[in-house]
């Protein structure tokens, strides 16, 4: 028999899950507007900062799959730990969740600061255009 998660775990699992996916397609979304931003083009674009944009999403991006790594490797953890094995396991594998956890809210936090940031950039240049 196989351990079964608490069912606060598979929540936050499923959360986790529906997160990664809903930033793998919001810095697709950044991605295409960095690219629009730099085909405008302009004397006043400043390009330094666009690569520095550039810079910080390949950076998010690697973030986020290594994220995605780690929940898949957790989930197949919870599978292959069975119900009677050792408490330091059981143990163990509450200390990993707690680790995502607090990854996860880390890359929410430098995603938020980044949205900020670049969303302020990227508006205050399409005034340029408009």
């Amino acid at each position: 028999m196989y351990t079964v998660e608490t069912l606060p775990q598979q929540a936050e699992h499923f959360e986790w899950l529906n997160a990664i996916d809903f930033f793998h397609n919001y810095l697709d979304i950044i991605n295409e507007r960095i690219v629009d931003l730099s085909n405008r083009g302009g004397d006043q674009l400043d390009r330094d900062k666009v690569d520095g944009f550039s810079g910080q999403l390949v950076v998010l991006r690697n973030q986020l799959y290594e994220l995605s790594y780690q929940v898949s490797e957790h989930l197949d953890e919870m599978d292959m730990v069975p119900v009677d094995d050792n408490r330091l396991e059981l143990d163990l594998q509450k200390l990993h969740h707690y680790g995502i956890r607090e990854k996860f809210d880390g890359f929410e936090e430098e995603v938020n600061e980044f949205r900020t940031a670049f969303n302020e950039f990227y508006v205050k240049n399409l005034d340029y255009y408009y």
